[in-house]
């Protein structure tokens, strides 16, 4: 009776607290793998399957060479299909070689090739890293300086460019004035176009190809590709059979995940946060889809959820007192000073330290020491980052700018997730990287930036219901008098500017390291634009569920 008497009394303190809690939408996905089977019966029939298809696609790939436009054409196909990375070593051999020749270039600039050919190489070179100078669309453009008035007409070729130009860079006007002639004439042309190719142009208008999440990109594709009348028969077969194998694993990484997190029970632990075990795992897919790169997303996806409880125990639970005491500990990296701190608190310090102990461990035996303290570091920078918005909060303080921005790249957590990410890939995720990362390049601060400024720009309407810490909108607001809507409008330019200098440090010649590790940031800023462009969707997660069963229920007929 009397330990009833004192569970009574701690439960009546705990409610007089005054805690910043908000109303996140539920879990949708409460039982997700009750709608589809990791049992692969045809598995075994599918891989012979797909071993014959691919020598025959290997072999046409090689064929393509006699002519470069055909290569190209032939690449980029491979790239939509989501099965380039079954050929990456001969297409980067190819584009590599194809970059380098004069002969080549020289073509590209002088001979008639139409919008949609010009734009195709331009993309296609650029996505892997290869920079082939704006003024190749010189050509399509009058004496007056604007493009020709015909091209407004060509529908593939518009289409084409608009997405070459998402591979624009600063200083490049042409590819910004292409992007509007492109945007504002296919809104037109659309309407007049084949179903299958209106529908493409619809949802390249929300989400450009380059800005798109290759899986997602690669589902829509299929269906494109599959109208066309001049598509190749065995690669469309190549590519069903290979993205319902992919998908299989896929399913059976977010059964593991998901495993995972019922295990711990961390839905009723954190019952204020978000439970997100599925839309985690559509972001670490996001990150890297190919099934090399398994262990990577089960690690990335774990992560991600411990980096939702840990924002939501920042952002919508703890008080000032409670979250420098929980930051204390987190810095000393040990238990020591949390005993007063809530159940769930001292929880779910127990699992973020459990997980990297086991982290270390598993790093220690694949012969990488030392990898796993640049890890622990990166957390704790995220906890450092989340109690200072927390105390900007507590203080009503609104921050300058720069101030929200410094400190805005660390609370977007990307340095953390790419640290977890490299982790995951054992061969690319050297020492030597995690050294690099730990020295905020400009490729991650440009990323992590884009990260917080699309996520404001989304989440701010919802998160203002309640107490919260200014967003970027709202310290751009204080600094410059200005009206809600102006610097939203300022905030989205910014964004814009990044999305240039992250192309161009994509484009930096030679990469210090392998294009897989660079692939990242952008790929994670790819799922920044899909989650946040139009709302923020991991919290509202109803609206990426036609994605996820798209991606991971729904296999492909063949």
């Amino acid at each position: 009776m009397e330990l009833r008497n004192h569970a009574s009394v701690a439960k009546v303190k705990s409610e007089e607290i005054d805690r910043p809690l908000a109303d996140f939408p539920v879990n949708i996905w409460e039982h997700p793998l009750t709608t589809f089977s990791v049992l692969d019966l045809d598995g075994d029939r599918n891989k012979e399957k797909l071993s014959s298809l691919k020598d025959t696609v290997m072999e046409s790939l090689l064929a393509s060479r006699e002519n470069p436009i055909e290569n190209i054409k032939f690449i980029d196909v491979l790239c939509r299909l989501g099965v380039s990375y079954h050929f990456e070593e001969e297409i980067f051999a190819q584009l590599e070689a194809m970059f380098a020749s004069h002969d080549f270039m020289h073509m590209i600039r002088n001979n008639e090739f139409d919008l949609y050919t010009v734009a195709l190489v331009f993309q296609v070179l650029r996505q892997f890293g290869h920079k082939l100078v704006s003024d190749v669309f010189d050509k399509f453009k009058n004496k007056n300086g604007e493009f020709m008035e015909h091209l407004a007409e060509d529908a593939r070729g518009l289409l084409c460019l608009y997405e070459a130009a998402h591979w624009s860079t600063h200083g490049e006007d042409i590819l910004d004035e292409a992007l509007a002639f492109a945007r504002s004439n296919l809104e037109k042309v659309a309407s007049r176009c084949s179903p299958h190719l209106a529908v493409r142009i619809k949802n390249a208008l929300k989400h450009a190809y380059p800005r798109g999440i290759s899986r997602i990109e690669t589902r829509q594709y299929i269906s494109y590709y599959e109208e066309e009348d001049t598509h190749d028969q065995t690669l469309l077969e190549f590519s069903k059979v290979d993205f319902n194998l992919v998908q299989m694993l896929h399913r059976k990484e977010l059964d593991q995940v998901s495993r995972w997190y019922k295990n711990l029970e961390l839905d009723q632990k954190l019952p204020y946060a978000r439970q997100r075990t599925v839309e985690g795992y559509l972001w670490a897919v996001g990150a890297h889809f190919e099934p090399r790169y398994s262990q990577a997303r089960i690690k990335f996806a774990i992560f991600i959820n411990l980096l939702t409880l840990f924002d939501d125990t920042y952002d919508a639970f703890g008080t000032i007192e409670e979250l420098e005491s929980f930051t204390d500990a987190m810095l000393r990296w040990n238990s020591s000073g949390i005993e007063g701190l809530p159940e769930s608190m001292k929880y779910l310090h127990h699992v973020v330290l459990d997980f990297f102990d086991k982290l270390g461990e598993e790093t220690e035996k694949e012969r990488r020491p030392g990898c796993i303290t640049y890890a622990k570091r990166s957390m704790m920078e995220v906890a450092k980052a989340y109690l200072q918005e927390a105390k900007w909060l507590s203080e009503d303080y609104v921050a300058t700018l720069k101030e929200y921005a410094e400190n805005g790249a660390k609370s977007s957590c990307y340095l953390s997730l790419l640290t977890i990410s490299f982790l995951g890939m054992v061969d690319e995720g050297t020492l030597d990287v995690l050294e690099w990362l730990s020295t905020s390049p400009p490729i991650l601060m440009n990323s992590s930036l884009i990260g917080r400024f699309y996520d404001d720009l989304t989440s701010c309407e919802f998160e203002h219901k309640r107490k919260h810490v200014g967003t970027a909108i709202d310290c751009y607001m204080k600094q410059y008098g200005v009206s809600w809507e102006k610097a939203k409008e300022e905030i989205q330019v910014m964004a814009l500017d990044l999305w240039k200098s992250l192309n161009q440090e994509l484009m930096t010649k030679p990469h210090q390291f392998p294009f897989p590790i660079t692939m990242r940031f952008l790929n994670l800023s790819r799922v920044i634009e899909i989650f946040y462009k139009y709302a923020d969707t991991y919290t509202h997660s109803e609206l990426l569920k036609h994605h996820v069963v798209s991606l991971f229920i729904d296999n492909i007929p063949i």
